[in-house]
């Protein structure tokens, strides 16, 4: 049983399968890059990354037959939150946003006529609005950070303005029951109703603008065999880095915390040797807090033991470590050459809204789907410091 709540960045793929991983992160470069020079001759599908929410799940329960909604709350293992009726949202969810979107997915999304079950983000219910966007009447919607605009005379325009409800979806759901669900990632996308638009998660360059000129190729090939090259020297590394630690404090796990302290922060991971300096000061840190937060000396003593074998083993593998950090840091400028290239295709307006008006901004990024598995795409020092900051209404 496989369900798609959560998307892992291609970088990560290092820290989450060790030497496999780092395999599977150059396999998935190198099609990108045939992607963006010979498409024909790519074994990678890409898909946009729309920044919707709250999740939504939906479609026509395998054994009753009867339409439900729900968030990725549908998959709980226990009390699966499944909503076929406004009363059972309202047992689910407190009065507020989620509530009232919900409901008006029950209300609108029968009118697909959906086959199977589908999952997709929502990016508008009656929160859509018109007004200027830099100089320009667009119809807007924020779901999450960024803010869309579509020019209010265009054709999608009109066809935005007169539907109660906007989703993107991108996974189906295969099975018997609700409990015995597979997905697959990327759907063809269903034909919009009166009162429901269906955007499309399928990217498409009819322009060829996203394609690399011969310099901009020979610099990703580079990139990409500067990140197979650390690879090699950081591999054994890894296999041993997935196994070491203990629950919360297993080290691949914290080093993907580590990492993810940079993007909050806003700090560009650039400098190898100060990174991996820093990893041994923040392991040490999270492992004083946890002391901190026990009270006997059985369980000081535990954590104390815990911190001093890691810093050892920190010590013992710094070469290594560095070695990490360089494949880590090298995967993601390769990965964000990628994304600046598919960036350049848009059909719909993206901003980010300030105090002093609307700042055009990227995509949230893009998901490459290869051999049954799918990967975020996403400039992270773009995008995701806002995404870690900006407060959510969805639960």
């Amino acid at each position: 049983m496989s369900k798609n709540t959560h998307l892992e960045h291609l970088e990560d793929e290092i820290l989450n399968a060790g030497s496999a991983g780092g395999k599977n992160a150059i396999n998935f470069l190198n099609s990108l890059g045939k992607m963006l020079t010979a498409p024909s001759s790519s074994t990678v599908q890409v898909t946009t990354k729309w920044d919707g929410a709250p999740a939504v799940v939906c479609g026509k329960d395998p054994v009753t037959g009867d339409f439900f909604v729900g968030t990725k709350s549908v998959f709980n293992i226990n009390n699966p939150k499944i909503c076929y009726t406004d009363a059972q949202v309202d047992f689910f969810y407190q009065a507020g946003q989620l509530n009232d979107k919900l409901k008006a997915c029950l209300k609108y999304l029968p009118s697909l006529n959906l086959t199977g079950i589908l999952q997709g983000d929502l990016l508008y219910t009656n929160d859509k609005t018109v007004g200027q966007v830099n100089g320009e009447s667009c119809v807007t919607f924020q779901p999450n950070t960024i803010t869309y605009a579509i020019p209010s005379n265009s054709a999608l325009g009109a066809k935005v303005k007169a539907s109660s409800l906007g989703i993107v979806f991108h996974t189906k759901y295969t099975g018997s029951s609700m409990s015995d669900l597979s997905a697959t990632f990327g759907v063809k996308t269903p034909a919009s109703s009166a009162t429901v638009q269906v955007f499309s998660s399928n990217f498409t360059d009819a322009t060829g603008a996203s394609q690399f000129t011969t310099a901009e190729k020979t610099a990703y090939t580079a990139a990409v065999n500067r990140a197979s090259g650390s690879l090699k020297q950081a591999s054994a590394f890894l296999d041993i880095l997935k196994d070491t630690g203990q629950g919360k404090f297993l080290l691949a796990a914290m080093f993907k915390q580590f990492f993810n302290s940079y993007i909050r922060a806003g700090t560009n991971l650039t400098n190898t040797k100060a990174v991996t300096a820093n990893f041994a000061n923040y392991y040490q840190q999270a492992l004083n807090k946890q002391i901190n937060s026990v009270k006997t000396a059985s369980a000081k003593g535990k954590w104390q033991k815990v911190q001093a074998d890691g810093l050892k083993f920190i010590k013992t593998y710094n070469r290594a470590i560095y070695m990490t950090v360089a494949s880590y840091l090298n995967i993601i400028s390769a990965k964000n050459m990628v994304v600046k290239k598919l960036s350049k295709v848009q059909d719909i307006g993206t901003f980010i809204r300030t105090d002093d008006g609307y700042k055009v901004t990227a995509p949230e990024g893009f998901v490459a789907i290869k051999s049954g598995t799918s990967l975020k795409l996403v400039d992270r020092m773009e995008f995701s410091k806002s995404n870690f900051t900006v407060a959510k209404n969805w639960g």
